[in-house]
């Protein structure tokens, strides 16, 4: 994926790709828990049309100049009690009739969305980009965020439990990211804006619907050695439907399952052998439904099925396993446990075990006293970015660029890893060639 592509999908943090993917099969990782919405009331979507309003409706309520602001009665109140509007602040209300959406409700509960790392480190990118930004702006922009969080979880319920359709979900979710782009449209300057996203505004509709153009249906589909429309050959169709309501099924576990953890409704333990168990179940009734050969078609093999991932070369870490084994995430994705122990010095990885427990340990702590109102989002996005400066200065002050790269490094920054000479090594190695070409001119 193209970085400008990355920077999109940072900014809305929609999370469509883990909703409808095959990779959620396996996030048992205490990162992919944290990052999931807190526990709202749960209410029964009502039964609305699968029917998207039309583009230009849509265009509507997406233009910076239409932007729907909540009405007098649906006012924020200020700290003195009196009723205030932002103007920034803005609502997709299109979406509003396909999810069944309360304003009323959204307003009151979207603040819970604020304690998600999600959102704090959003806006610690943010804070780090847009470090002038005015208060009201960025309260808009704290607003905004957490309303499409609301929404977000609402659409992915939706459409996991089979309220609305493939398509439907697609171009509600293309509305909603786009919806969503146009506040910051409105709160920035243009130049504020390409550089929070590295993209120039204009070109941002086409980034989204190409980005939407590659969910595919049956997301549950891992063989890469057939095209999908000859596995729907040679599947029948309401097999591959049945199939993707229990893939769907195990993916809302998912989602609920981590809305437990974040509402201390359970331990990071049960939530693993809950999560475990709704696999299994999905494994289990793949082979009741499937055929050995139809299993083969649509993932590869029987292993892969189980796995959870077609693996077509020695190891990429999988699930949780470089926690385990090495008590710190791998985010290389080209590197195995293997490559790490091998060519890293133990007491190099317990240093980093160290460094990366005592951050997980911190920010606990962090949403502890969030919680318990000691500290504002604001701080705890503060000092989470100042957490994270630590432990990569700490990572590099322990290992050598290779070995740094080895872990954390990725494809984008593995092709520059020069690193910069200290001013004084430059002016040394100056003084030390110009010396030696003195001496070489005198003899």
């Amino acid at each position: 994926m193209k970085k400008q592509n990355k920077i999109i999908l940072i900014g809305l943090l929609i999370g469509f790709i883990a909703i409808i993917s095959m990779s959620a099969y396996l996030l048992l990782n205490d990162g992919s828990m944290n990052q999931l919405p807190v526990v709202s009331n749960k209410k029964v979507i009502s039964q609305q049309s699968h029917d998207i309003t039309s583009d230009a409706e849509t265009a509507k309520t997406q233009a910076p100049d239409a932007a729907i602001t909540p009405p007098p009665s649906l006012s924020e109140k200020t700290d003195d009690g009196k009723s205030e509007v932002n103007p920034y602040v803005s609502y997709p209300e299109s979406l509003f009739k396909i999810l069944g959406v309360d304003i009323n409700e959204l307003i009151e509960e979207r603040d819970t969305f604020q304690s998600t790392m999600v959102h704090v480190e959003w806006m610690g990118r943010i804070n780090e980009i847009l470090k002038n930004l005015d208060p009201e702006k960025k309260d808009a922009i704290i607003k905004n965020h957490t309303s499409l969080l609301y929404i977000k979880d609402k659409l992915n319920e939706a459409y996991l439990t089979g309220k609305i359709d493939h398509e439907t979900f697609k171009k509600a979710l293309a509305d909603l990211m786009k919806w969503h782009q146009r506040t910051y449209e409105s709160i920035l300057s243009g130049a504020e804006y390409e550089a929070l996203f590295e993209i120039q505004p204009e070109l941002v509709d086409d980034t989204i619907d190409a980005l939407i153009a590659q969910t595919p249906e049956y997301s549950f589909i891992l063989n890469e050695s057939i095209p999908i429309d000859e596995v729907k050959e040679q599947v029948q169709g309401y097999k591959l439907e049945e199939v993707n309501s229990h893939f769907k099924k195990m993916i809302l576990d998912r989602d609920n399952i981590g809305k437990q953890i974040n509402a201390g409704e359970l331990t990071l333990e049960q939530a693993r052998a809950t999560l475990n168990m709704s696999q299994q179940v999905f494994i289990a009734k793949c082979k009741e439904i499937l055929t050995e050969d139809e299993i083969n078609t649509i993932f590869g093999s029987v292993t892969a099925l189980e796995s959870g991932a077609t693996q077509t070369e020695a190891p990429a870490v999988l699930g949780d396993s470089d926690e385990l084994e090495l008590g710190f995430k791998i985010e290389n994705p080209e590197t195995s446990i293997d490559n790490v122990s091998e060519k890293i010095d133990k007491d190099k990885i317990e240093d980093i075990k160290f460094f990366y427990q005592q951050r997980a340990n911190e920010r606990d702590e962090l949403i502890s006293r969030l919680d318990a109102g000691e500290i504002t989002p604001e701080e705890i996005e503060n000092i989470s970015s100042e957490m994270d400066m630590a432990f990569e200065e700490n990572c590099r002050d322990t290992l050598t660029t290779d070995e740094y790269q080895l872990i954390f490094g990725t494809s984008e920054n593995n092709e520059s890893v020069t690193p910069a000479v200290p001013e004084t090594q430059k002016e040394s190695t100056e003084q030390e060639t110009t010396t030696e070409n003195k001496a070489n001119d005198e003899q």
